[in-house]
């Protein structure tokens, strides 16, 4: 019997496939649960997920309220950051050592965690910087330390379109 496997996989950010998880006082994306768009779009053309876990879940738990940047910019939540973040290197290089095709990694906007074109800084979060999140800026360090390329990709509610044919693009080249 023959296994096949389409071996294309994105990574996503947790809160993209579960918006329960968001911050309290962060809007939704686009409904409830998933943001469907996306997740459909991934799961119709044969493109597996992988996700990445929340680190801001971990640090202070599902009933954390919306902040900047500063707020996670300390040694406690960086140190959980590079934790989760050699964790996402690894399973990158497993996909790559297996000739997976990756599309890139899907993270959040405005996010201090898991943006990376801009985030909010500020106190309270209400100050826009074209820098990315902290765990991403973990993720990016890893990947080079290891000498890695990874593709992020931002996601935000504003420019969903733009980012569903971005994806599509994408996911035509993995073939």
């Amino acid at each position: 019997m023959t296994i096949i496997r389409s071996k294309k996989i994105f990574f996503i950010s947790e809160c993209l496939v579960n918006q329960n998880i968001r911050a309290y006082g962060v809007g939704n994306m686009k409904g409830e649960g998933p943001v469907a768009d996306l997740i459909n779009l991934l799961v119709n053309n044969g493109v597996g997920l992988t996700i990445v876990s929340c680190p801001e879940i971990c640090y202070e738990g599902l009933k954390r309220k919306a902040c900047g940047k500063e707020h996670y910019n300390n040694s406690e939540y960086k140190k959980l950051c590079n934790i989760e973040a050699e964790k996402v290197v690894k399973r990158y290089k497993l996909y790559l050592d297996d000739n997976y095709k990756i599309g890139g990694f899907l993270c959040v906007n405005g996010s201090p965690s898991c943006a990376i074109d801009y985030c909010y800084t500020g106190k309270q979060g209400d100050e826009k910087t074209f820098v990315p999140g902290v765990f991403i800026e973990s993720i990016q360090e890893k990947l080079k330390e290891q000498n890695l390329n990874l593709k992020f990709i931002g996601v935000r509610m504003k420019s969903l379109g733009f980012v569903l044919s971005r994806v599509k693009e994408i996911i035509l080249d993995m073939k």
